[in-house]
């Protein structure tokens, strides 16, 4: 018989099998036809703990990234600051409300946006933290922010009876729209979003560029655009928007002042302040010219003293003589209290 290993059927010893050696630890699987069954995973290693951590992981990421980054773009986050509520109220009236603060104020580019973000977020969690938050400073919006929207190629150089090249004005006197346009975006109450000739005076002027009217206006204005006794009247208009007289009246200085810094006489008197009565009733549009009656005037004539304030009046004035002079003169004082026979 053949040879198995080098060896006969011969050499096998009797309790042995004549089958080749295996190698030491080789286990022999029964002759059954079973497969080979695995331990069982441990349970940190579940497909279902693995989604979890993903989730997790997902949801921790959203809660301290893009949250933030979401709620820095809203307008609302704009307006939950004290300082610019009214800013935003104002913008929500206006002409850009469609517009979120970020397009304008936020100079473009993903540095400038990381940047800024990157600081509100630290903000948000300031606050949450109570913690003091990064000194921050609204950002103008510049001629990039603007131009997002607006291109020059786009924008007339005639609106109307007005010529304004805006390419002209942007290159060659590096001016931003932000000059011009001021009131935009947030307009304040009662106040036209038009740009004031104001402005215009800054360069238009006799040491800048020509001052004519017909060099930017195609229609010459009308001369007598004011009623005839607006030399009286004008007083309210001009407290209530200022910028309104300066788009035809650029020097102040020299068109306004030449009036309103020469009071007259009667003010340098000493006692204009307890005599002016008669004159204010009888001419109340003198005084409102130049002061506000709402503020101003109701400093003193607000006060209203009780029926019986002759009697009783004592008590307050040694605690503090001087808040009767604020309306009074002393010699009326002094001519009451000698009528009566009072001694102060």
């Amino acid at each position: 018989m053949a040879a198995l290993d080098g060896r006969s059927w011969k050499g096998c010893l009797p309790s042995w099998s004549c089958q080749r050696k295996q190698p030491r630890g080789f286990v022999r699987l029964p002759e059954r036809g079973h497969r080979y069954r695995p331990e069982p995973r441990p349970w940190y290693r579940a497909p279902w703990i693995a989604a979890l951590v993903v989730v997790g992981f997902i949801a921790v990421l959203a809660v301290v990234l893009v949250i933030p980054v979401w709620a820095t773009s809203t307008p609302k986050y704009c307006m939950s600051c004290k300082a610019t509520k009214q800013a935003g109220l104002a913008w929500e009236t206006s002409t850009h409300s469609k517009v979120s603060c970020t397009k304008c104020h936020v100079p473009p580019g993903l540095g400038n946006a990381i940047k800024w973000r990157s600081r509100e977020w630290l903000n948000i969690w300031a606050d949450y933290l109570n913690m003091p938050r990064e000194a921050t400073k609204g950002q103008r919006p510049g001629n990039a922010n603007c131009l997002k929207c607006h291109t020059l190629t786009r924008i007339p150089g005639q609106n109307g009876s007005i010529r304004m090249p805006h390419q002209v004005h942007v290159e060659l006197r590096n001016l931003t729209c932000a000059d011009c346009h001021d009131q935009v975006a947030h307009p304040k109450p009662g106040q036209a979003t038009g740009v004031s000739m104001a402005v215009c005076s800054m360069c238009h002027n006799t040491q800048g560029a020509s001052s004519r009217c017909d060099f930017c206006h195609i229609t010459p204005p009308p001369k007598n655009v004011h009623p005839k006794d607006y030399l009286l009247t004008h007083g309210m208009q001009a407290l209530a928007d200022q910028a309104a007289c300066f788009r035809c009246h650029h020097d102040k200085k020299q068109f306004c002042d030449a009036c309103h810094a020469r009071p007259t006489p009667d003010h340098f008197s000493g006692e204009w302040r307890y005599a002016h009565g008669p004159t204010a009733k009888k001419d109340p549009l003198s005084c409102t010219g130049c002061h506000d009656s709402k503020v101003f005037c109701a400093q003193c004539h607000r006060v209203q003293h009780p029926a019986d304030w002759v009697t009783t009046h004592a008590a307050v004035a040694k605690q503090s003589p001087g808040a009767c002079l604020v309306c009074h003169p002393q010699v009326m004082c002094d001519g009451c209290h000698q009528q009566r026979g009072v001694k102060p």
